[in-house]
C-alpha cells in the first residue's frame, strides 16, 4: 500500500459528518471558506462542532470525540469547567460583565501571576496571544533602543506583521538551514517589515551568538518558545535556554519567552520554572483562564514600567482586565494551585508517549512520538526531530498523506486532533487514562496496518 496513493484529504467516511459539510457549504457564503481563520479550515470540510465538555467534543451529527484539541491548548482542565463556569455566573450576576475601568480583581491576579511566574515583577494584561507578544516586542524596542527582533524559524508568536515570518516556510524559500530567509508568512506584509527580523534556527546557540556578535547593539529581543509547540513538541538541547539567557544578558538584549502555549499547562510557572530559566519578559495566555480570552505580559519591572501610563509605550484597550475574564482566571489559578494536576498531565503524556513508541520499535515503523507535559506530537519519518527544518518537507502543508491518514484513523474511531501542519495533542486534566489508552490501541493499529508504508 501507498498510502500517498490513498489518502489525499481527511477521510471522514466511517463516521456521518452530513449536518457538518451541509453548514459549511452555506458557511462559505459568508465568510472566507467557510470559518472564522486559517486554523479552522482543512479539507474536505471543517467539522462544526456544537458542543464541548471535559475532555469531549460533539459534532452537528451527535459525534462524540475524545477530544485532542483542546481549543488550541486553553481548555488546561477540561472544557467548559464548572468551577470556572460558575464563579464567572456569579460575578456577572452581582457585579457585571464590562467596566473599562480598574477593578480589585484585576489586581489580584496580577499579584498571583508574581507569585507563580519566575520572571514576573509588574504586569499587563490584554485578549490575545497575539496582543501580548505585540506589547511585549514594542515594549523590548523602546527599553533597549533598538529595532530588530531575532525570531526562530518555525515558531509561530502571531499574526501580527513584525513576527509573522517563517512560521511555516517551504523548503524552496527557506534558504540554508544555518542561516534561513525571512520569509513572509502572510500578503501584505510590507517588505521593511522582514528587514527588522532576523530568522534563526531553534536549537542552535552558535548561530544566535555569531548573530548578536555581528549585529552587536541592533538587537533588542531574542523572542522564543521555550518549547516550540508551534512545531508539535521541539525541546530545548541541554544548555540551549541558559545559553541564551547568557548571551542576551551579555549583549544587553531583552530575552522574551513566548509562553503563551506552555504557560500554566506544563507548570505553574510556565517552562521557565520547568527548567529554572528566568527570561527578562513573558507573554503568556491560553491556559491561563480554561478557555476565556485574556492574556498578558510580565517581567522585569525596570522594563514594564515602560508601558504606559507609567512609561511611553502606549497600551490600552477597552476590553483589557475584562471583568469576566479575569474571574475566570482566578478560579482557574485557584484550582491549578493543586500541584497533583501537573504531576498527572505529565503522567499522561509519557503513557501516550511511551506506549506508541514500543510499538514502532516492535514494528520497525519510521515514526516518533515526543510528548512534554501535557502535549504529544507524533512525526512520521526516521529523522530526529530538533527544528524546524527536520519538519520542512512535511510541516508548510495540512496535507501531508500520512499524517492525514493517521488523523483520519483517529476520528474514525472517536478520536479529535486538528488536522495542523504537524500531528499535535493537548491533555486536559478531564481526560482519562482509558482515553490515553484508546488513543495507543488506535494508533497502533494504525501502525500495524501500514507498517509496509511506513518502513
Amino acid at each position: 500500500m501507498v498510502l500517498a496513493d490513498r489518502f489525499e484529504v481527511l477521510d471522514v467516511g466511517a463516521v456521518s459528518t452530513a449536518q457538518s459539510e451541509r453548514l459549511h457549504r452555506e458557511a462559505w457564503q459568508y465568510a472566507p471558506a467557510g470559518v472564522q481563520g486559517d486554523g479552522r479550515y482543512y479539507k474536505p470540510y471543517p467539522l462544526y462542532i456544537r458542543r464541548a465538555k471535559g475532555a469531549r467534543l460533539w459534532d452537528l451529527d451527535d459525534n462524540e470525540y475524545i477530544d485532542f484539541h483542546g481549543s488550541y491548548g486553553p481548555a488546561i482542565l477540561g472544557h467548559s469547567d464548572d468551577r470556572v463556569n460558575n464563579a464567572v455566573k456569579e460575578v456577572m450576576d452581582n457585579e457585571g460583565v464590562l467596566f473599562a475601568l480598574p477593578h480589585p480583581r484585576e489586581v489580584e491576579l496580577a499579584k498571583i501571576v508574581t507569585d507563580v511566574i519566575p520572571s514576573a515583577e509588574k504586569t499587563i494584561f490584554t485578549n490575545s496571544g497575539t496582543e501580548a507578544v505585540y506589547h511585549a516586542v514594542r515594549v523590548a524596542r523602546a527599553f533597549t533602543g533598538r529595532d530588530l527582533i531575532v525570531k526562530l524559524e518555525g515558531a509561530y508568536h502571531g499574526w501580527f506583521n513584525d513576527v509573522a515570518v517563517s512560521i511555516k516556510p517551504e523548503l524552496k524559500e527557506a534558504g540554508p538551514a544555518a542561516a534561513p530567509h525571512t520569509v513572509p508568512g502572510s500578503a501584505g506584509i510590507p517588505g521593511e517589515y522582514l528587514e527588522k527580523v532576523l530568522v534563526l534556527p531553534y536549537n542552535d546557540l552558535g548561530a544566535i551568538e555569531r548573530t548578536l556578535e555581528r549585529r552587536r547593539g541592533e538587537v533588542a529581543a531574542v523572542l522564543v518558545e521555550p518549547v516550540v509547540h508551534s512545531c508539535g513538541c521541539l525541546k530545548p538541547r541541554d544548555g540551549y535556554l541558559e545559553g541564551l539567557r547568557e548571551l542576551a544578558s551579555s549583549h544587553g538584549v531583552v530575552l522574551i519567552f513566548d509562553e503563551v502555549m506552555t504557560g500554566f499547562r506544563h507548570h505553574q510557572g510556565g517552562c521557565q520554572a520547568v527548567f529554572r530559566v528566568t527570561p527578562d519578559l513573558t507573554t503568556f495566555g491560553k491556559a491561563l483562564s480554561n478557555g476565556y480570552a485574556i492574556s498578558g505580559v510580565t517581567g522585569k519591572n525596570e522594563i514594564m514600567s515602560r508601558i504606559a501610563p507609567e512609561g511611553d509605550v502606549f497600551f490600552s484597550g477597552t476590553f483589557n482586565g475584562h471583568l469576566l475574564n479575569v474571574t475566570a482566571a482566578l478560579r482557574t489559578q485557584e484550582i491549578l494551585r493543586d500541584q497533583s494536576i501537573y504531576e498527572r498531565l505529565w503522567k499522561l503524556g509519557r503513557m501516550v508517549e511511551e506506549g506508541i513508541n514500543t510499538a514502532v520499535e516492535s514494528l520497525g515503523v519510521k515514526a516518533r512520538c515526543e510528548s512534554f507535559g501535557s502535549v504529544w506530537s507524533l512525526y512520521f519519518g526516521n529523522r530526529e526531530v530538533r527544528d524546524y527544518r527536520d519538519l520542512i518537507e512535511v510541516a508548510y502543508s495540512k496535507d501531508d498523506p500520512v499524517m492525514r491518514a493517521y488523523l483520519s484513523s483517529l476520528l474514525n474511531n472517536g478520536i479529535y486532533v486538528q488536522p495542523f501542519y504537524v500531528v499535535r495533542s493537548f491533555i486536559s486534566a478531564a481526560h482519562t487514562e482509558d482515553d490515553m489508552q484508546k488513543t495507543i490501541d488506535v494508533t497502533v493499529r494504525f501502525l500495524e496496518e501500514n507498517r509496509i508504508a511506513l518502513s
